[in-house]
């Protein structure tokens, strides 16, 4: 898949993928998705998917929403969350480009530390 967005170039194809996002949705739902993380070459985060017409890819026509597919863009501190979301395994973070201080994950300025994140604690 490949999109510009603002002038910028998102492709699927080249950019390396992170970790796919859990969907709790069968096919046969219509907000069933298939969505992935992925960090491409100058370090920028973006999401690309499809799903069904109650999923956030969904298209709006003049007879309703149907089932579409899309790229959209990421800061960091929002793939952070959906990494983190999706269960990336430890030894990955590092290689998606997220970093941590002292045991701690910093999303959106508040640190969380990283046993919290792992599933350690509750």
């Amino acid at each position: 898949m490949r999109k510009v967005i603002q002038g910028k170039t998102y492709r699927t194809r080249t950019a390396p993928l992170i970790v796919t996002l859990p969907s709790s949705f069968p096919k046969t739902d219509n907000k069933w998705h298939e969505t992935h993380l992925y960090r491409n070459q100058r370090g920028v985060y973006f999401l690309a998917g499809k799903g069904g017409t109650l999923s956030r890819w969904a298209k709006i026509t003049p007879r309703g929403a149907i089932e579409g597919e899309g790229i959209a863009p990421l800061s960091k501190d929002d793939a952070l969350a959906c990494a983190i979301h999706a269960g990336l395994s430890p030894d990955k973070f590092a290689r998606a480009g997220f970093e941590r201080e002292e045991g701690y994950w910093h999303i959106d300025n508040q640190q969380i530390h990283v046993d919290h994140v792992m599933g350690k604690v509750n």
